[in-house]
């Protein structure tokens, strides 16, 4: 089943065939989006394009992190959640998604509706919480209640998977912040040490120190898988630089 296709073009460039496709982009229940309470229920048919020009408002922190994703062309094209299923761990807006708190709504022919933790929904490199007879029929992203951030480091600035990215969202009702970091290990990770770092400085988040500590402790949770685009450790590293940039992007907009 497909709904952008870019996956498709990818398999067909390494010489992958199918031998039968099944086109989900004139379904017209995955596409669009709607409000329910505070959430915003993405269809599964939303594409990258679709979240820069119709939700940067209410999803700064996915509108920042799709902007960073290939070309315009394959933004166009390329939906959320075909992103989720083909389970790339370096994924922008897995990242966003993450520390959005967001929930991956799930069906199955049978009938049966589950949701899954956009962080959790990706169990490794290639494989995905999804089985058989089920698809995702939408994301379900929380409106943002507060400033939020993505860095992202890669090989040049455009046109290249994530070494390692980073979003964050903080959370002033709450006093609290959230994280995600993709690119670092086999799958998405939220730092909760480094997330309860935030909540219990809250009034000194504008210390830098704060941001370095923050840095640090996403460091040490990330458990990198090395690859010919950077080692275990210079993703530990950068995980780390990341994390104290997207925190200190992120402090600079909460209200004075």
């Amino acid at each position: 089943m497909v709904a952008g296709g870019t996956g498709v073009l990818v398999d067909l460039n390494r010489g992958v065939e199918h031998t039968a496709l099944i086109d989900l982009s004139r379904v017209a229940g995955l596409r669009g989006a709607r409000m329910v309470g505070d959430v915003v229920a993405l269809g599964a048919g939303v594409t990258y394009t679709d979240v820069l020009e119709r939700h940067a408002e209410t999803l700064p922190g996915l509108a920042a992190a799709a902007r960073t994703v290939a070309s315009r062309q394959i933004r166009n094209r390329a939906t959320l959640a075909g992103a989720l299923v083909l389970a790339d761990p370096s994924g922008d807006a897995l990242a966003a998604l993450g520390a959005a708190g967001a929930q991956v709504e799930i069906r199955s022919l049978r009938g049966g509706r589950r949701t899954v933790a956009a962080d959790a929904f990706i169990v490794a490199p290639g494989i995905c919480d999804l089985r058989g007879d089920e698809l995702i029929t939408a994301l379900l992203v929380p409106v943002a209640d507060g400033p939020t951030a993505y860095a992202k480091a890669g090989a040049r600035n455009a046109m290249a998977r994530a070494v390692c990215g980073v979003a964050v969202a903080l959370h002033p009702a709450r006093r609290t912040g959230s994280a995600c970091v993709v690119g670092a290990g086999p799958s998405a990770i939220r730092p909760a040490v480094a997330e309860a770092l935030v909540h219990a400085s809250w009034d000194a988040l504008e210390d830098p120190s704060t941001a370095q500590r923050f840095g640090a402790l996403v460091a040490a949770s990330v458990d990198p898988i090395p690859d010919a685009r950077g080692s275990a450790e210079h993703r530990r590293h950068v995980a780390g630089v990341l994390a104290s940039r997207a925190l200190r992007r992120a402090v600079a907009e909460l209200p004075a």
